[in-house]
């Protein structure tokens, strides 16, 4: 049977107009060579193309930090409703996401999609409290904001609810309410998911024309909008009233387009119902060997979700199908089976009240269905008198077009002349243009290439300022570090640095505001502050040298409430006194002692203006022969990928390291290299990555 089509409304031209706004930003600098033809002309191609992009893509849009809020939304929204039937909990996640940059956005409207998606994801689990609850809420803002088309999805989505769980008096009470206003809206999205309830509803009213009717309806908008999903429901409706109607060649017909689109649109519901439909026809037929191959399917997909109810129906006709051929043996397993989910249905509920359920059901229809034929009768009325005057309409106007089609046809040959003559101009007109275009190609490829030579030699630049090899081989021993630096972009917000004042020696691993271009010059200024502190000031304690660094970045770049800084570990390996200290900034340094993994203490600050500005905490570490010491900044674990395109996390990482600690230490940063590649896979890298490794 066809599932209870969920609304939710999208649209993809938000979706296009929000990325088209960074697009243009990102070719503002085109205004001034007065290219405005050609920023329209790639708007166009852009804005046309960019909503069928593959997944991957669209996430990469996501992850950019240049995105808006409205952006992330609808596509997380977008993803979510992609993978709602498929994989439920993934579209969970990507529903969470979405909520999350709905808050942000402050958009009355987008958060009652966002509410309208939680509450189609608890009902596609089958909690109808959450999923109601979600619901209400959405109509409860739509009609405050007065929101129509939030209105309109919310009330067909109750209905559809109250449709599933058997109380169809009030599935058909939400459902008309939702069908005025989409009919007001001329919503051909809402009106098809509404048809396709409405046929549903039906044929429980045993109302089987009335069935067929809605469901063509429905599927003939769905075709129109070549929504896999809706044509595949809707074909489970229609199969289900010529089923009513005891058609069974025409029921057949349409199961099997069901069982076929479920599985392109990859909807595990639509085709186990759709394989037990199918297999039921043949089973009346008494076609054994056709029925087997679909009531086996059914089996396998309704053990794989837990489908009992359908599974009840397939082991039954299974059972009577191997009764009938002989195989006895194969019969007695699948009686067994039977019982098996008879006795799992019965926990759920008990015969009383399934007795109960079954009066109660009964009378809502009948109720309704004496109600409907009522209201319908009126309507029967009303259109045959409006059906009469239409076709007096029509006569007059076949008339005046017989007439008014000889002076058409005049005219038209008048008209395809002029045509002719215009695209001919049109024509050459398109030729210098292309030829405009391909030399405001040239010069824009001249300006990129004037910008990464000058971001080349910023890195440069930067990478002079790191910690060097030779000066950590003096200091740490050769063999008994590694470092792995591998930046978003071509110059980095994260940074290494190290030096020596009165026999201490000091290493940063930090994370500046930012990456690329802005993430440097902030590394630059840290840096700068960091060595100051040291070499100028002889500040030799780890926290009183994060306590000075924020001081001067305050003072010197946070006036505007600007919040920008660093995180970060200052490590201080006083040769002297044989002591280690450090003092940290939202970052905790991970120490691996006789194979368990110890997360050192850090301030929850960063060094510049944030929420806290207690002073820094100094912290020492007792180390043993044979212990490793681990720092890093945040883009290893924050990287996206994986299957399922999630996050790698801290746990994930220290796990890793410490899988990786017995190794050597130059072998160490070539595995997370490795590691970290093969995680990654396709997607961009979210940010810079920096991992330093000390043995002692």
């Amino acid at each position: 049977m066809g599932l209870i089509s969920i609304c939710h409304g999208i649209s993809s031209t938000c979706l296009i107009q929000s990325l088209l706004l960074n697009f243009f930003s990102y070719f503002r600098f085109l205004n001034k060579l007065k290219f405005k033809s050609l920023i329209i002309l790639l708007a166009f191609i852009f804005g046309t193309d960019l909503y069928c992009t593959n997944r991957d893509s669209l996430l990469k849009i996501a992850y950019s930090p240049s995105s808006t809020d409205s952006v992330k939304f609808f596509i997380y929204y977008d993803m979510a409703w992609d993978y709602l039937y498929s994989d439920p909990d993934s579209a969970y996640t990507f529903s969470k996401q979405a909520f999350f940059h709905a808050k942000k956005s402050g958009s009355a409207r987008i958060q009652t999609k966002i509410l309208n998606l939680m509450g189609s994801y608890f009902q596609v689990k089958g909690d109808y409290v959450k999923a109601i609850d979600y619901y209400q809420k959405s109509l409860n803002l739509g009609e405050q904001k007065k929101i129509d088309e939030a209105v309109l999805v919310a009330l067909g989505n109750i209905g559809a609810i109250y449709i599933t769980i058997g109380q169809n008096k009030k599935g058909l009470e939400y459902q008309l309410k939702s069908l005025a206003i989409a009919e007001k809206l001329n919503n051909e999205n809402k009106l098809a998911s509404i048809y396709n309830n409405l046929s549903l509803l039906y044929n429980n009213f045993l109302d089987f024309n009335k069935s067929l009717e809605y469901g063509k309806k429905s599927l003939a908008i769905y075709k129109k909008m070549e929504n896999v999903n809706g044509i595949c429901s809707a074909y489970g409706n229609i199969g289900n009233a010529y089923m009513g109607l005891k058609d069974l060649d025409e029921a057949l017909k349409n199961f099997i387009k069901n069982n076929e689109l479920s599985k392109e649109a990859e909807n595990p519901y639509e085709e186990c119902t759709s394989s037990m439909d199918i297999g039921e026809i043949y089973y009346k037929r008494k076609q054994y060997n056709l029925a087997l191959p679909y009531y086996l399917k059914a089996e396998e997909i309704g053990e794989e979700i837990e489908d009992y109810s359908t599974l009840q129906s397939v082991y039954s006709n299974l059972y009577k199908i191997y009764k009938e051929t002989g195989d006895i043996k194969k019969a007695l397993v699948k009686y067994e089976k039977y019982v098996s989910v008879i006795e799992k249905l019965n926990e759920t509920s008990s015969k009383e009240e399934l007795h109960k359920k079954e009066i109660e059901f009964e009378f809502n229809r009948r109720a309704v269905r004496d109600s409907i034929k009522n209201a319908e009768a009126n309507i029967i009325k009303d259109e045959k008198i409006k059906a009469s005057k239409a076709q007096i309409d029509r006569d007059k106007i076949l008339k005046i077009a017989l007439t008014a089609g000889f002076v058409l046809v005049f005219i038209f040959g008048i008209v395809i002349f002029n045509r002719f003559r215009i695209i001919r101009k049109q024509k050459e007109i398109i030729e210098i243009k292309s030829k405009q275009t391909e030399e405001q190609k040239e010069i824009i490829e001249n300006k990129n290439k004037e910008i990464t030579d000058s971001i080349n030699y910023a890195k440069r630049i930067q990478y002079t300022l790191l910690a060097h090899s030779d000066f950590l081989d003096v200091h740490l021993g050769k063999d008994n570090y590694f470092t792995l630096f591998h930046p978003k972009d071509i110059v980095s917000g994260d940074f290494y640095w190290a030096c020596e004042q009165d026999n201490k020696f000091f290493l940063a691993v930090c994370d500046s505001t930012g990456h690329g271009v802005p993430g440097a010059f902030m590394s630059l200024l840290n840096i700068g502050f960091l060595s100051e502190a040291i070499n100028e000031k002889l500040i030799l304690q780890p926290n009183e040298i994060l306590n000075y660094a924020r001081s001067r970045l305050i003072n010197s770049i946070s006036k505007e409430e600007q919040k920008d800084g660093f995180d970060g570990v200052l490590l201080c390996i006083d040769k002297k006194a044989n002591k280690i200290t450090y003092a940290s900034a939202n970052n905790s340094p991970i120490m691996i002692h006789n194979q368990q993994i110890i997360e050192l203490e850090k301030d929850k600050m960063p060094v510049g203006k944030g929420e806290r500005e207690q002073d820094f905490t100094l912290n020492e570490i007792k180390v043993q022969k044979g212990d490793t010491l681990y720092l890093y900044t945040d883009g290893y674990a924050d990287q996206f990928g994986g299957p399922k395109g999630k996050k790698y996390k801290y746990k994930q990482l220290n796990n890793e390291l410490l899988a990786i600690n017995k190794m050597p230490l130059k072998n160490q940063a070539e595995t997370l290299i490795k590691n970290f590649q093969d995680w990654k896979c396709d997607l961009e890298q979210v940010d810079d990555v920096c991992v330093i490794g000390i043995r002692f």
